[in-house]
């Protein structure tokens, strides 16, 4: 097992670039005097001398000031704490003038350790002992590598070996927030709300700003489009019977989302992001660190779900009414239970969701939702019970046209003059067959998009991972261990990252559908409805319909307006 030692590094080279050391010169040694500090009493030195670093004057002085660090010597939330704190108030004594300062990698490791505690109870790290303020090699405090113990071998990343460091700006305070790589998970982490300038993860800053504008369009289409919907749903409600009412509560589905999507899109990263790493940087959320983003992840993942459920619902009153022949009536009898399928089934698994914390930030469109950075998440949540729901409706909308296909030709072969039938027949066909051919070709492609992102998003995020971790300024996101154990990936030329098509497509698909919605009330129906309902309204007249009306073809029909 590798010993770690304190002891004194001599090594002259770079040391005149340190903000603390200066050129140094013998001093009398004399002026050395025994360490009374009681914090600092058993180290690997005995002597010391001051002024410190600090400008302290002598022990007394300092002893006090170590003082207010006394809490986290004493539940040794990092092994280098005391060590740092003492190289830094009660320096070793040595021939040179000036005290020795301790080396960054010794700052970082007390940093590390400690300055998220610090940060729960409302201190910061001291600006004094900021580690940039101390060398990197040269003449300073450190880890012994010249001890005559040879030292273990360093392990190499392998399957099942935990090298994986999470840096001290990409820490987080979440309770259960981890960062998921191909390698492994990495406890405790999430990766920064702003794009890395050194090397991007999912893309620079204006490539996302770009995307954020690109979904705030197309949610405020589908919010338009299925606000239209309802309204005409509601203007005549009893015009839209079973099979096809469900189509109004999946406009609402998507009239909700299309909200959620416009929160995100104004409040920036307010709701998706917050800063709990050391050094303010804000990082993704994750779990129920942050109220908005749980309030927002919840009403996507119900939405998402309960669109899906009301598609099944749809299908399955079509598949009772072509296939089984039930009335729209008897239909009707079962809404109670429709709904408590449509709406329980989703609130149950947003529930499931909430308390596994399975749901993070969206850095793209600003709001929260499930499986963003973990792909299992998104494979369990999201994937699985769309791709089920699809096919589930899929085969009951097949059997069912399949049905009125044998109905129509029936009609043609046992009565004449029915054209008239025939055409309703076909037109009813058309008009479902056309809906659901969009929405089953836009919610396989979106769920076929989140299939892809659940294998990858690991992958995309290791491979920018190592990269950063390879890097000659990676002390700057706070990484400290060897460089020898960052990832290596098949090719680092270039850091893995999706397309930019993948994610506007992906956004484009999700909303479509409350767009699509609006294609089914569009016909000469609708603007009746909307005649009456102003007549009705606006001049205090009703609108009934003769008797000779149902002879003559839709559209044709005469009103006669009575006023109340």
């Amino acid at each position: 097992m590798r010993r770690l030692v304190y002891a004194l590094l001599l090594a002259l080279v770079g040391a005149q670039n340190s903000e603390i050391f200066r050129q140094p010169h013998i001093a009398d040694p004399n002026r050395c005097e025994a360490i009374t500090v009681s914090t600092c009493s058993e180290l690997p030195y005995n002597t010391t001398h001051y002024p410190n670093l600090l400008n302290h004057q002598n022990q007394k002085d300092a002893e006090a000031a170590i003082g207010q660090f006394q809490p986290l010597i004493k539940i040794k939330c990092s092994e280098d704490i005391k060590m740092f704190l003492c190289t830094v108030y009660v320096p070793v004594c040595t021939v040179l003038e000036t005290p020795l300062p301790p080396c960054r990698h010794l700052c970082l490791s007390a940093k590390n350790g400690c300055e998220s505690l610090m940060n729960k109870f409302g201190f910061r790290w001291p600006e004094q002992l900021e580690c940039d303020r101390f060398p990197i090699d040269g003449i300073c405090v450190g880890e012994n590598k010249t001890s005559g113990e040879p030292p273990a071998p360093e392990p190499q990343p392998g399957p099942g070996l935990t090298t994986l460091e999470c840096p001290a700006r990409m820490k987080s305070h979440s309770n259960g927030a981890f960062l998921q790589l191909v390698s492994g998970k990495i406890p405790e982490c999430s990766i920064q709300c702003e794009a890395d300038k050194k090397v991007p993860v999912l893309f620079d800053a204006r490539t996302r700003r770009w995307l954020r504008l690109w979904t705030g369009l197309c949610a405020v289409a589908c919010f338009f489009c299925s606000l239209f919907t309802i309204c005409t749903f509601l203007v005549d409600l009893k015009r839209f019977t079973y099979p096809v009412r469900p189509i109004l509560y999946m406009a609402l589905c998507y009239f909700g989302l299309s909200i959620v999507y416009m929160i995100g899109v104004v409040g920036d990263d307010r709701f998706s992001c917050v800063e709990s790493s050391p050094g303010g940087a804000s990082l993704v959320a994750q779990g129920v660190e942050l109220l908005p983003c749980s309030a927002l992840a919840v009403a996507h993942y119900f939405f998402n779900i309960a669109s899906s459920v009301w598609w099944v619902v749809l299908c399955l009153a079509w598949f009772l009414t072509a296939t089984r022949h039930w009335g729209f009536e008897f239909i009707e009898s079962l809404w109670l239970y429709f709904h408590a399928f449509a709406w329980g089934l989703p609130a149950v698994l947003a529930v499931i969701v909430l308390i596994t914390n399975s749901f993070d930030g969206d850095v793209f469109t600003g709001i929260c939702s499930v499986g963003n950075l973990q792909g299992e998440a998104l494979m369990m949540y999201l994937v699985i019970p769309i791709a089920s729901a699809l096919g589930i409706g899929f085969f009951l909308l097949i059997m069912g046209i399949f049905s009125m296909v044998r109905i129509r030709k029936y009609i043609k072969l046992q009565h004449n003059d029915v054209d008239k039938l025939i055409n309703k027949i076909e037109k009813l066909m058309l008009r479902i067959t056309g809906f659901s051919s969009i929405y089953i070709l836009a919610t396989a492609a979106f769920t076929g998009i989140l299939f892809y992102q659940s294998r990858k998003m690991p992958l995309w995020i290791e491979s920018w991972y190592g990269q950063r971790c390879e890097r000659t300024d990676r002390t700057n996101l706070g990484f400290q261990t060897s460089p020898t154990l960052c990832p290596k990936m098949k090719s680092n030329e270039t850091v893995a990252q999706p397309e930019i098509m993948l994610f506007v497509v992906k956004y484009l698909l999700q909303l479509v559908v409350g767009v699509t919605c609006a294609i089914w009330i569009m016909s000469a129906k609708t603007a009746a409805s909307y005649r009456k309902c102003w007549n009705r309204v606006v001049r205090g007249r009703t609108v009934v319909a003769t008797a000779d009306d149902e002879l003559l073809p839709i559209g044709a029909r005469r009103e006669v307006l009575v006023h109340r």
